[in-house]
């Protein structure tokens, strides 16, 4: 049996930019990191990006 290093440990404790899994929240509520998050067009009453599920910052481009 493989014995896993302190450091491999950590590595499996955190994601890709290093955020610890414990507290990416993000990744928590929606399944993915911040940063795979695709974006469309921007929304007519907030100006923000409309994001992959068509939702924006002010919620009126749904």
């Amino acid at each position: 049996m493989k014995m896993m290093t302190q450091s491999h440990r950590k590595k499996k404790q955190q994601d890709d930019q290093g955020v610890p899994l414990e507290i990416d929240t993000h990744y928590q509520l929606y399944g993915k990191h911040a940063w795979e998050i695709e974006y469309g067009d921007r929304c007519p009453t907030c100006n923000k990006r409309i994001d992959e599920f068509g939702f924006c910052a002010c919620g009126s481009a749904q």
